[in-house]
């Protein structure tokens, strides 16, 4: 005689069973609103002061360590240069060194300050440095002595690069 397996037996209906006593059921807890910031104020373009300049540029700047195909990658940074090119080139004659270079990255979540956000932003400001210096050498115009540099990161539903230029 062959013995019966436990799962060859017909599936249970348990619509009609009601629910255990021991178990209580679920309340839906009432969700905290989070304190939002309000979205920084994100508008497209160049603005000259009193010896500063402000570029607003719509960039996506991604950490180093993100795991992306060559040809995407360089694809990026070549907008990114395109674009300090055309914004900046209006004011390469105003601006002098020595000057400072703050860059500020406008992203939905934050990378590490320390190691990626400064690599985050290596194309935009070699070209930075190459249009104030002159020197187009590739991986020379930042080493100028009167160059500082400057990083920080604000969180906004969009991806935008702020680089405001002090001299």
């Amino acid at each position: 005689m062959r013995r019966q397996c436990r799962f060859d037996l017909a599936p249970v209906d348990n619509s009609k069973v009601s629910p255990s006593p021991q178990r209580k059921p679920r309340v839906s807890k009432s969700r905290v609103a989070k304190e939002i910031a309000p979205e920084p104020d994100l508008e497209f373009g160049a603005i000259l002061g009193n010896n500063e300049l402000t570029l607003t540029l719509p960039l996506r700047t991604l950490s180093p360590n993100q795991c992306e195909p060559w040809r995407k990658r360089h694809a990026r940074h070549k907008e990114q240069k395109r674009a300090v090119i055309f914004s900046i080139m209006p004011y390469k004659e105003v601006m002098q060194l020595p000057c400072t270079i703050r860059c500020i990255r406008y992203a939905p979540k934050a990378i590490d300050a320390h190691d990626n956000l400064p690599m985050s932003f290596k194309a935009i400001n070699d070209q930075v440095c190459a249009e104030i210096t002159g020197d187009h050498r590739p991986g020379r115009a930042d080493g100028w002595d009167g160059l500082t540099f400057e990083y920080d990161q604000v969180k906004s539903k969009k991806y935008a690069v702020k680089i405001i230029i002090r001299w």
